[in-house]
């Protein structure tokens, strides 16, 4: 059968770009209809143009009377990227279905000369598809930030599903492409490849609702029947003695009785699902959790989850920081963003140290505790990671007056070798940013018994020699106020929602990524791409590299610096001591310990190996280490497979 107009056009093999193969049909050699392959093919997806159409707006290619059944030709796609320079006054539709490796949250991108659109449905089914990225004009190839449209929000997937896709293009004049990218889950952003596609098609079995429970019915009844080695049995209707529309072989497995009606409206595992539902779904009266996520059946039902599929616990529906399973824990709606639990932050002693390199704070290299500000250096630098010289530091720590009552009187004196800033209460006192010889200034301001206060010192190094110290005088006593016993910060691998500053970034994440947590950053920009420290940390991003940083609940309590022990002697020895309490300050048993995790390598910021150790052990010895630096840091994860953040990075020398 033939369709649209005959163009004559041979099946060519060709190259372009690099790896992409396409391969162009003529229409008339494919099967009917074109536009509507009834085999749906993994690995490949089919670009439909029409030729000979004016302008650069989609409307003049929908509005055809041939769209969208009758293309002219056809071209085969491995990726989601079209023709470079194809012709001029051409249409394109390209569909099929995305197939995305691993649940969770995913973005798309796309890229297009001139107008393109991109649209996905919410499931293989057509019909609740919508646009959800758009390039209004043009752009140039693989370019995806010209306008804001052409990044979409972000999408939940699951894994192995399939989602059908639209692409809309319209050429008009000069050059033409078209694009689309995606990132998400163990996928930095690139371009959707041919593993994760399958072409449309059309579907040759009726889809009625009646069709479907006739299935899904049968489906149940041979599933259940193979399950449990039972004689097959082809009778219709199903076997069903009390007509409650239980199956009698289900109902006997499940603990009820086939000859009790009634039974069907109870809820003998109180999951909130009576018999007849969870009979439907698929899910085991026997369990209120079916899946294992934590969350029980007749919840996930109800918030429009899967209570077949673990890994929906583990998103988050609403877009509130927080997954599923952890709205459920603490009793908030998984479905209203409004409707949050405030998490905590846990504390460390002293001062969050960001280390950079470059006087103004140009390379966010890493961030550790330091309990005091004591340091002089000399001519050495302050880790292997950082520079000797030219390097920059921000410490922030949040100080409580230790006295008891009253109003006292305490001085803050700076001593530094080149540049330093101090602010206190988010006001600069001490501003001398230049190149100096070790210098010494001082601030005095008066505390009530217990008030707090916010305390930022910057410091930087240019040449020579490098010194960084602050103390903290009492003048009441004149006695030297140790810093680990006044100032504290919250830990920057913690997960919680202390937003100091109201940027809408948690001060541990800008702690941990080195932003100012004491200051509205939100809109600063430490990247070449022009996405702010707030789109950043909403997209899960690095504001400087823009690399994908890990998230996830630390229920357990982590380790520290102060807990972690190495003996480097022959070989590189951990010792640490087991956490006794979890974040929110409940107990935790050692039985609770499921292992630890270790992560090293030779870069503080690269831990690349892992190992795990046994819950019922507190050590472990590296015997096979390279010489050179090696930089470790440690996490605890419990028997529900909850994890702690991880500890500090310690570091140690392998001769």
């Amino acid at each position: 059968m033939a369709i649209g107009r005959v163009l004559g056009v041979v099946s060519v093999l060709f190259l372009v770009s690099g790896c992409q193969t396409w391969r162009y049909q003529d229409v008339e050699s494919l099967p009917p209809t074109a536009a509507s392959l009834q085999t749906s093919q993994q690995g490949v997806v089919y670009a439909l143009f029409w030729d000979d159409v004016a302008g650069t707006d989609l409307d003049s290619l929908t509005s055809l009377a041939t769209y969208p059944e009758s293309p002219d030709s056809m071209l085969e796609l491995s990726e989601l990227r079209g023709p470079i320079s194809r012709t001029d006054n051409y249409g394109t539709l390209v569909r099929g279905y995305i197939i995305p490796p691993e649940s969770g949250q995913y973005q798309f991108f796309v890229s297009g000369d001139d107008e393109t659109r991109f649209s996905l449905s919410t499931s293989e089914n057509i019909d609740t598809t919508a646009v959800i990225a758009s390039v209004p004009g043009y752009t140039s190839e693989g370019s995806y930030t010209k306008y804001s449209s052409q990044r979409s929000s972000q999408q939940e997937l699951y894994k192995g599903e399939r989602y059908y896709f639209e692409i809309l293009h319209k050429e008009g004049g000069g050059g033409d492409h078209f694009s689309v990218a995606w990132e998400g889950p163990g996928l930095t952003r690139q371009i959707i490849d041919g593993q994760y596609l399958a072409s449309f098609s059309q579907s040759i079995y009726p889809d009625t609702p009646e069709i479907k429970t006739a299935y899904s019915l049968g489906y149940r009844v041979g599933f259940l029947d193979g399950r449990e080695a039972l004689t097959f049995n082809p009778d219709y209707p199903p076997l069903d003695a009390d007509q409650d529309g239980l199956y009698d072989n289900w109902e006997i497995i499940h603990g009820l009785s086939p000859s009790d009606a009634k039974d069907a409206t109870s809820d003998p595992d109180n999951d909130l699902l009576s018999a007849a539902d969870e009979f439907l779904m698929g899910t085991s009266e026997n369990s209120p959790d079916t899946d294992g996520d934590g969350i029980p059946d007749g919840v996930e039902f109800a918030y429009g989850l899967d209570p077949r599929v673990p890994g929906d616990a583990s998103l988050d529906s609403d877009g509130d920081g927080y997954s599923n399973l952890e709205e459920y824990q603490a009793g908030t709606a998984i479905d209203d963003a409004e409707d949050t639990h405030f998490r905590e932050p846990v504390y460390l002693a002293g001062f969050g140290g960001q280390y950079f390199n470059g006087t103004s704070f140009d390379e966010f290299v890493l961030v550790r505790n330091d309990q005091a500000i004591d340091f002089v250096w000399g001519q050495e630098a302050p880790t292997t990671a950082v520079l000797a010289d030219t390097f920059s530091v921000r410490w922030s720590g949040l100080f409580k007056a230790p006295h008891a009552e009253g109003s006292r009187s305490y001085q803050f004196t700076t001593r530094t070798d080149d540049g330093v800033r101090l602010s206190i209460g988010g006001a600069l006192v001490i501003d001398r940013w230049k190149d100096q010889g070790p210098t010494s200034y001082s601030h005095t301001l008066s505390f009530d018994s217990g008030q707090a206060a916010t305390v930022l010192l910057e410091y930087y190094e240019n040449r020579g020699g490098a010194v960084a110290q602050l103390t903290i005088t009492d003048l009441s006593t004149g006695e030297v106020v140790p810093q680990e016993s006044v100032t504290r910060v919250p830990a920057p691998s913690d997960i919680n929602d202390l937003d100091t500053d109201k940027d809408g970034i948690p001060d541990s994440w800008e702690l941990q990524h080195g932003l100012n947590p004491w200051s509205d950053d939100g809109a600063s920009v430490h990247n070449g791409a022009g996405i702010t420290s707030l789109e950043a940390y909403n997209s899960g991003l690095s504001p400087w590299t823009l690399e994908p940083v890990p998230t996830g609940a630390d229920v357990p309590d982590g380790t520290s610096d102060n807990d972690t022990t190495l003996d480097t002697t022959g070989g590189v020895s951990l010792s640490w001591t087991a956490p006794s309490t979890r974040v929110d300050g409940s107990s935790i048993a050692l039985s609770e310990i499921d292992y630890y995790e270790i992560r090293y390598g030779q870069a503080p910021d690269n831990l690349g190996q892992t190992v795990r150790v046994p819950g019922d052990l507190d050590s472990y010895r590296f015997t096979d280490l390279a010489p050179g630096s090696w930089y470790f840091s440690i996490r605890v994860v419990d028997d529900r497979g909850l994890a702690s953040a991880l500890s500090n990075v310690v570091e140690a020398k392998v001769p």
